[in-house]
């Protein structure tokens, strides 16, 4: 019986929150998401020729808060995912490999809500996994978010974004470069 008790004050309170936090202003608590295409997922190693360039889909997820219906701080991730085959010499199979930026971002839109321009940037770290557990993933570095997009209606905008940072493996720094484009819902 304490348990259903608790249950039910848990939702109460959870859709009380989320009442009050999602009422149409640009204001306050915002989360959102999109999906599209990443046309450029590059990785380069420093002293190397060469780059491994793909194009993969997109995500684009966000969290935060705007204290005002132009500006919000968020924690942003940004992220392409592609597969590529791996030959050894025991296997050969496609894996799937992610690379993105994960931080703080800001964003600033310039109209109201519905109709605006925006510009975003952000500060965080930049990542390189592979979604196989066979295979190590390098270390995560510094990276570098710039973009910007239109909120073309209401809590839906096109979003677009170029990112660049390093991740390191071993003695070797891979530096990345991410371009993607999204269509995102944001709540708010």
């Amino acid at each position: 019986m304490n348990r259903i008790i608790t249950l039910a004050l848990i939702m109460v309170l959870v859709l009380a929150v989320s009442a009050s936090a999602f009422d149409g202003n640009r204001k306050g608590f915002v989360l959102g998401g999109g999906l599209g295409f990443g046309p450029v997922a590059k990785v380069s190693v420093d002293g190397f020729d060469g780059d491994y360039d793909k194009s993969g889909l997109a995500t684009n997820v966000l969290i935060g808060y705007a204290w005002d219906e132009q500006n919000m701080i968020v924690y942003m991730r940004d992220a392409i995912f592609y597969s590529e085959e791996f030959n050894s010499a025991w296997d050969q199979k496609d894996i799937m490999l992610c690379q993105g930026f994960s931080g703080a971002a800001y964003y600033h839109y310039f109209g109201p809500v519905g109709k605006s321009a925006y510009l975003c940037g952000g500060l965080g770290f930049q990542d390189w996994t592979s979604l196989d557990s066979d295979f190590d993933s390098p270390d995560a570095g510094l990276g570098v978010l710039l973009g910007g997009g239109y909120e073309f209606a209401r809590h839906v905008q096109i979003h677009s974004s170029l990112s660049f940072g390093k991740t390191s493996e071993g003695n070797a720094d891979l530096n990345h470069t991410q371009f993607l484009i999204t269509i995102s819902a944001v709540a708010f």
